[in-house]
């Protein structure tokens, strides 16, 4: 298993020294944030074109830092990007929802010019409904919906090289892909071998405390479940309450008996460091030390097994 780092950490950082930070902190392989300014989607692109050129030059920058390209994770949080949005007035909701899968294709085609192998996807927040003129919040999945948009997205993601990867949020991020049930689902629903998951262990401890289970066997149940449609893991930590994205160790996870499944499981894909992005923790030089503690953690743990 090879480490990884998500480059929002140094949101704060221009990329150059962004990814010379992650490789000089002991990773091998790195995932390009999409936003601003280490790659935001709408910034490959001049006049409506996709700018080839600017896409070559972030990947030499990628390559100059001796770090190998796992994946582009187009922002999609804090972004105005929702394709399961219904009616928001005064604004038109179809409109907004297609704008929002404009946005996902664009983001592949980027993934593609980049020659980065994958895409990130998550799924979105929404669950509103109007009845007799009120607002009610009934927080339902809308999975039909998931299946669609995704599917509409990873049918163009493979007809340009590229895979998608489909990241369970917990509760408190989405009304979508949530838990194991909704990610065979959403695989079955889509019937693609091009779509993948990839799992982040820190919403996998707050899933499971939400569903009652204990976060490891749940842990465990998705690698065995999944097999080689798993691809990628998160690594973060919390207490089971929030997603803090906490250096591993600073949380109540089991690291220990996670890593042992993956073991087992013969996972060999990455482990990529992906931890939370504000308060102090972006601020110059605190980045690189969190991710020098998560890669000591990690290969402790590991070595330790």
């Amino acid at each position: 298993m090879k480490l990884a780092a998500v480059t929002s950490l140094f949101k704060y950082y221009p990329l150059p020294e962004a990814l010379d930070q992650i490789a000089r902190a002991g990773y091998e392989g790195v995932e390009l944030w999409g936003g601003m300014p280490h790659g935001y989607v709408e910034d490959f692109y001049d006049g409506g074109r996709l700018d080839t050129a600017t896409a070559r030059a972030c990947r030499k920058l990628v390559d100059d830092a001796g770090l190998a390209p796992v994946q582009f994770l187009p922002e999609q949080c804090f972004y105005p990007v929702n394709y399961a949005i219904g009616d928001a007035p005064p604004f038109d909701g179809k409109r907004l929802r297609q704008r929002s899968l404009d946005y996902f294709k664009r983001a592949v085609d980027v993934t593609a010019a980049l020659e980065f192998p994958r895409m990130c996807v998550t799924t979105p927040f929404w669950g509103w409904e109007t009845k007799d003129g009120r607002w009610t919040h009934h927080g339902k999945h809308d999975l039909d919906l998931v299946i669609q948009s995704v599917g509409e997205i990873n049918r163009h993601a493979q007809a340009q090289g590229v895979q998608i990867i489909v990241e369970p949020l917990s509760y408190l991020e989405t009304t979508g892909v949530e838990t194991l049930d909704e990610v065979q689902a959403l695989l079955s629903g889509v019937g693609s071998n091009n779509l993948k998951i990839m799992l982040d262990t820190g919403h996998i401890h707050v899933t499971a405390r939400a569903l009652g289970r204990d976060s490891a066997a749940y842990f465990a149940e998705h690698v065995t479940v999944l097999g080689d449609r798993l691809v990628h893991i998160h690594l973060s930590d919390n207490l089971g309450d929030l997603d803090a994205h906490l250096v591993p160790g600073e949380g109540s996870f089991a690291f220990a008996p996670a890593f042992n499944e993956l073991r087992q499981s013969g996972y060999q894909g990455y482990l990529s460091a992906e931890l939370m992005m504000f308060g102090d923790n972006p601020v110059p030089p605190k980045p690189h030390d969190l991710l020098v503690a998560t890669r000591q953690f990690t290969q402790k743990v590991l070595a330790d097994g």
